[in-house]
């Protein structure tokens, strides 16, 4: 029973010697002061709300720079060759030689194809042998006439008699002409068997085959000069004023990327289109290397005015925010919003004049990069 109490008292003794110095161990410990923690919660919510830095790649930026700017007309339409042909079958016949095909570059006056000859020759030698026959009758009816004359002078025979001969003289002569007249149209028919270039180009269309019947008039050959293209495009009545023959036309051309052409209005059609309230205009465009072809889809405008070295940024650079247009740039390594104003834009080729709120160098966020905010640090990436 001693035994117990004395180990009881033992444990109390050393509980009570531990809280004693766990007591002065946090007396020894000062509290903090209300600076530090005030300054220990700014440091975390300082942590909290930095901005997460931007990332831009470099092919997204542009250096605002000068350019020459225009103001355009929109116009769209088909490019055709300036000048074609259709090669038709001037006589009837069977093609016994076809030469060309689609594709095929050809000079004016060059063989293209063949119409059996052998009737056509057959007449034109009926022809020449109906003309000499012409030609010897005329020939003694002439003689006949001119001794009858003689014979009239010496009173050997009558008036009458001579007038007859001379009559006869008359009709043969006509006769030998309507001879003549008829070989020229065989020669001629001869010469159509053959089948030639009206002018230099390339064959669009190859109709007929070898073997084929021709009739008169039928489609043989397309030939097309690509070296001169035109467009025909539609402009409203509102605007013809400002239109004139002479203007220059950029535009570009479905398949051949960003590659600018250029033409120029030859005629303006003096009547509006049936059925609408725009007139056609025809726009002559040079094609030496012949690139561009019949059928292509042009999409342009007509420079009504042009401002040579304005600076300029992409339309898609631009925004709207509250009514104004603003642009965002990298400077110093952030990004920064301008308010600008605006001058000529070009929808076409996809340019805006800024007449103020930038200058020649800045670098500005020329693509769509979604919601941006300023003095967020920006990484330019290269890409």
């Amino acid at each position: 029973m001693k035994k117990t109490a004395l180990l009881l008292c033992a444990g109390l003794v050393v509980a009570a010697v531990a809280a004693g110095g766990y007591a002065m161990k946090r007396a020894r410990t000062p509290a903090p002061d209300a600076a530090t923690a005030a300054a220990s919660a700014t440091a975390s919510s300082g942590a909290a709300a930095a901005p997460k830095a931007l990332e831009i790649a470099a092919s997204d930026l542009i250096s605002v720079a000068t350019r020459e700017m225009r103001r355009t007309l929109p116009l769209t339409g088909q490019l055709k060759p300036a000048n074609q042909a259709v090669v038709r079958a001037k006589v009837a016949g069977e093609i016994v030689e076809m030469r060309v095909k689609e594709g095929q570059a050809v000079k004016s006056g060059e063989l293209l194809a063949r119409i059996d000859p052998t009737e056509y020759a057959a007449k034109l030698q009926e022809k020449l042998g109906a003309l000499e026959g012409s030609k010897a009758q005329y020939e003694y009816n002439e003689k006949t006439r001119r001794n009858n004359e003689e014979l009239l002078r010496k009173n050997f025979i009558s008036k009458n008699a001579y007038d007859n001969t001379q009559s006869s003289a008359s009709i043969s002569q006509g006769q030998v002409k309507t001879a003549e007249a008829q070989v020229t149209q065989a020669k001629k028919a001869l010469d159509d068997t053959r089948i030639v270039a009206p002018l230099a180009g390339v064959v669009s269309e190859r109709a007929m085959q070898v073997g084929d019947k021709a009739a008169v008039d039928s489609k043989l050959i397309g030939i097309v000069d690509l070296t001169r293209m035109e467009i025909e495009a539609s402009v409203p009545a509102a605007d013809i004023p400002s239109v004139s023959v002479g203007q220059e036309v950029r535009f570009t051309v479905e398949g051949f990327g960003d590659k600018v052409f250029t033409g120029s209005i030859a005629r303006i059609n003096p009547a509006a289109a049936a059925g609408s309230r725009s007139l056609v205009v025809y726009i002559e465009v040079a094609n030496p290397d012949s690139l561009l072809k019949g059928g292509m889809f042009a999409k342009g405008g007509l420079t009504l005015d042009s401002r040579a070295a304005v600076l300029a940024v992409p339309i898609a650079a631009l925004r709207e925010e509250a009514g104004q247009p603003v642009v965002y740039r990298v400077e110093a390594g952030k990004l920064v919003r301008s308010a600008v104003k605006t001058g000529v834009r070009n929808e076409e080729e996809g340019w805006v004049e800024i007449t103020a709120g930038l200058s020649a160098g800045a670098q500005v966020v020329k693509a769509n990069l979604g919601e941006l905010k300023v003095d967020v640090p920006v990484t330019v990436v290269q890409k």
